[in-house]
């Protein structure tokens, strides 16, 4: 399963007034709402709240809240980490509706139509052409690119809802803060998992025949900068100078109080690399034990901004490359594979059979098979995921 946000936006509201509205809302068993595990937060153009992990509603979320809420409800999600829209109600009744990846589901599912950028500059107060260029469904040819200068997220991923965000006049990262509460254990379903895995079974006569479910493989899995304290530590040491005693919470693996000091030293020196992998590093092994929502994004980003400090970091490439991915991620999971099997030529046949799951999740089974042929071809010895693809894709021989 990919990731499942709800943020709502109460523009020109005041915060008692909507915390009420959100809890009458709670009373609905169906939308699943645990207002203990909601974070607020007030914003000039209003108050704002991330809502618990699992929750739902969409339409029936926007119209409960919006008939007693004392104005206008934004209910932004992102559907599993593949895009992102809203839902913008007042009274009860739809002002307005958007999806960055219309025909989702079939047909006019979700429609394909821009947003209101006119009626939502009034109601939040900025400019419309400050919204227009993210209320705009995407394209295909314009995927990759920025809907405006400055902008984090290209268009075509689902994380562009934070610069939306940020265009409207409110901000993820102070909705989402770093403070944590270690509360719940960690549970299968939140664990990260890197698919990069060293342990092969050994080659044999003939393969198997192609099965329904691809085999249990519990196999050890290539460090990364979210899973390796070796790493983190040794990066640790360059920004000692910066942020000496985050370094000594994160050596004692007391990552809980590292976060907020890691947090603060990232805004105030946004280019030292080291920052982004012990944050990361710290996100993930708290993550699941928290109170409240999944870090995961926050790692992902991490992540990405220290590739773009550091591209050829082969450790961060690992860790972008999760067995959880979703479609909107395959692009990017398939360009980071591509530069492992460069960088990192000693795992070559590992990164090549991750690149062919890929290609086979988004309908590319033609290179699926190529690649799997250059496994093969290669003659090193089989792993699990190997034999089973092979299988999956009809190769000769499985």
């Amino acid at each position: 399963m990919g990731l499942f946000l709800h943020i709502l936006l109460f523009p020109g509201g005041e915060q008692s007034a909507c915390e009420a509205a959100l809890r009458q809302a709670a009373d609905l068993q169906e939308l699943d709402i645990h207002l203990d595990q909601c974070r607020w937060h007030g914003f000039p153009k209003g108050p704002a709240a991330l809502l618990n992990d699992g929750c739902c509603g969409y339409e029936s979320l926007a119209e409960e809240l919006s008939g007693t809420a004392p104005g206008p409800v934004m209910v932004l999600y992102m559907y599993d980490g593949d895009y992102w829209g809203y839902l913008f109600y007042q009274n009860g009744a739809a002002l307005d509706q958007f999806s960055s990846l219309p025909d989702y589901f079939g047909e006019g599912s979700p429609p394909d139509c821009p947003g209101n950028a006119e009626l939502l500059a009034k109601l939040f107060g900025v400019p419309a052409d400050s919204i227009a260029p993210y209320v705009r469904p995407w394209r295909e040819e314009a995927m990759g690119g920025f809907a405006r200068q400055g902008d984090q997220f290209e268009i075509g991923d689902c994380w562009q809802l934070a610069d939306f965000l940020e265009a409207l006049g409110f901000s993820y990262d102070q909705l989402c803060p770093p403070e944590l509460e270690l509360e719940r254990d960690l549970t299968p379903d939140e664990e990260a998992a890197p698919i990069m895995q060293v342990q092969t079974v050994q080659p044999i006569q003939e393969a198997p025949r192609q099965q329904e479910t691809a085999p249990i493989d519990s196999t050890e899995v290539l460090p990364n900068a979210l899973t390796s304290q070796t790493y983190a530590l040794s990066r640790a040491e360059e920004v000692l100078d910066i942020a000496p005693e985050a370094v000594e919470l994160v050596r004692s693996m007391d990552c809980e109080h590292a976060i907020p000091l890691l947090t603060a030293a990232i805004q105030a020196n946004p280019d030292r690399a080291g920052l982004y992998v012990l944050r990361s590093f710290c996100w993930n092994q708290l993550e699941g034990r928290m109170s409240g929502l999944s870090r995961k994004p926050d790692m992902d980003r991490d992540m990405t901004r220290l590739l773009e400090l550091e591209p050829d970091n082969v450790m961060a490439l690992r860790a972008r490359c999760p067995t959880a991915g979703t479609t909107s991620r395959y692009r990017r999971h398939i360009q980071d594979l591509t530069r492992l099997m460069d960088l990192d030529p000693e795992y070559q046949d590992v990164y090549q059979v991750s690149l062919a799951y890929r290609r086979h999740w988004v309908g590319d089974d033609v290179g699926a098979r190529a690649d799997l042929q250059a496994v093969l071809d290669r003659g090193g010895p089989w792993s699990v995921d190997l034999v089973y693809l092979c299988g999956e894709l009809g190769l000769p021989g499985f």
